[in-house]
């Protein structure tokens, strides 16, 4: 079902979408200034894609190691028994916060999480994967991808099992999904300020691969004026199988450029042998209806 463009009303990029209960919860970059120069985080909840309530959960005043830097960019959201854990960047590197509920308060760590010189990357664009077993990971990185597992409660970095590689053209914002037997790893090329930012994907049937040729997962429709389809997160809607992927893009307001985005849905389809079908980006963006998030 769609509806018009930016259900946010709001410039934002960077999404992060994760389904708690029966609310959506998205946690986002506040776009819309220069330099992507935002300083707090906020929430969005939602029980359809469609009507959103906002909420500030983490000022980077409120984060012990910020002293001015860079803003605030790129958070994403672990749920681990019973503490909900933010994975954000400011100033460049990868912070941590922690709450009792999706919702916050959050509170963070005295030092960055992972700390800019830590590894062979711009450390930004965190992405949280859970594979069976409950067991979770952390992937990031600008220029080179890079995964690890977390310690069972989300607070660590096992650093024995970190790994890195740097997938075709790879940009930034790798993140990985698991669909069956299948695990696929989608990202973005270019920079956020080309119109042709654009995503790809690859799959395999373990995270040590084989990996697939990567294919085009979205790309700008310059026909329909849609541009620099990228940094993405995959969401599939507890007990079943419905996927759906948020992205942003230049807002199509007359003022779209890389610092003016908007964030929209779109379903995501398998094909019969298990390949991403290509989305096809449309000008509104897709409604999930509420009645249709109550599980089986």
């Amino acid at each position: 079902m769609g509806l018009a463009s930016n259900p946010l009303h709001r410039y934002c990029a960077d999404p992060d979408l994760v389904m708690i209960g029966d609310r959506w919860y998205l946690y986002c970059t506040e776009d819309g200034l220069p330099d992507w120069s935002s300083h707090a985080f906020y929430v969005y909840e939602s029980r359809d894609l469609c009507h959103w309530t906002r909420r500030k959960i983490l000022d980077l005043d409120q984060v012990p190691w910020w002293h001015g830097g860079q803003g605030a960019w790129a958070p994403c959201l672990l749920v681990r028994r019973g503490r909900c854990i933010l994975y954000f960047v400011a100033d460049g590197q990868i912070g941590q916060a922690v709450a009792p509920g999706p919702t916050g308060p959050f509170r963070a760590a005295r030092e960055p999480f992972i700390a800019r010189g830590d590894y062979d990357c711009l450390p930004i664009d965190p992405s949280i994967f859970v594979d069976d077993g409950d067991v979770p990971y952390l992937l990031w990185g600008n220029g080179r991808a890079y995964m690890a597992r977390l310690s069972p409660d989300g607070l660590r970095l096992e650093n024995d099992s970190v790994r890195s590689a740097v997938p075709d053209n790879f940009r930034e914002a790798i993140t990985v999904c698991r669909r069956g037997d299948i695990y696929y790893a989608s990202w973005s090329e270019n920079d956020t300020r080309d119109p042709n930012y654009q995503i790809r994907w690859s799959s395999a049937p373990s995270l040590d691969g084989p990996w697939t040729a990567p294919q085009v997962l979205i790309k700008a429709d310059h026909a329909k004026g849609i541009l620099a389809t990228g940094h993405h997160c995959i969401t599939c809607v507890p007990g079943r199988d419905d996927w759906i992927v948020a992205y942003h893009r230049f807002a199509r307001d007359g003022q779209g450029d890389g610092c003016h985005r908007e964030i929209v849905f779109a379903p995501l389809d398998f094909a019969d042998d298990g390949a991403m079908v290509q989305v096809c980006p449309q000008v509104g963006s897709y409604w999930y209806p509420a009645q249709d998030l109550v599980t089986p």
